[in-house]
């Protein structure tokens, strides 16, 4: 790779790691191509070379986003059902979440105001099904009794965390999945 092509995927790599951050922090409608411009410390100028519009830059963060979310689901899915699959589900996504905080909290609001969002919201739903489908299998493998209520429990549980870790700077989100799994140490 030239390094006119490595710096270029530097500066696109800045652009969007400075959008997604205020994104998440002010709101998609609130940001400006400015402020992303000033904040990256990039031009203007350059920064429309790069994307035309902050819509494309957003498509951009989402695509991206989409990807890392698929790969980190489909690693997760290949493991078989075991007797720690609770606690990898619950592991990984605390794991994915601390990894991609600035992704997730530009994500929750915006599942119904675009094509692409509501498309990756329908993918993720998908994922979580299929994990959650899993992680019954384990419970009714296990003799924990009501299984089909008891994952409903632990999903409705790990979303809370989810909410929580977003919503609050200081919410101590591995000592709540400990305590969580703590339930299902046999």
């Amino acid at each position: 790779m030239s390094k006119f092509q490595e710096k270029r995927d530097q500066s696109i790599q800045v652009i969007i790691q400075t959008a997604l951050r205020l994104f998440s922090e002010k709101g998609f409608e609130a940001t400006s191509i400015r402020n992303i411009s000033k904040e990256a410390g990039i031009s203007l100028g350059l920064m429309y070379n790069y994307f035309e519009s902050k819509d494309e830059l957003l498509l951009e963060i989402l695509k991206q986003g989409s990807e890392a979310m698929k790969e980190s689901f489909a690693a997760q899915s290949a493991e078989p059902i075991s007797p720690s699959a609770i606690e990898q589900y619950v592991r990984h996504t605390v794991k994915f979440l601390k990894g991609n905080k600035e992704f997730c909290k530009l994500l929750q609001p915006m599942h119904l105001q675009s094509d692409e969002a509501r498309q990756l919201h329908t993918e993720i739903k998908k994922q979580s099904a299929a994990a959650e489908d899993k992680v019954r299998h384990h419970l009714i493998n296990s003799g924990i009794p009501f299984p089909e209520l008891e994952a409903k429990l632990l999903f409705a549980s790990v979303d809370g965390m989810v909410q929580h870790y977003m919503t609050h700077d200081t919410y101590p989100i591995d000592d709540v999945a400990t305590l969580l799994l703590m339930k299902y140490k046999r």
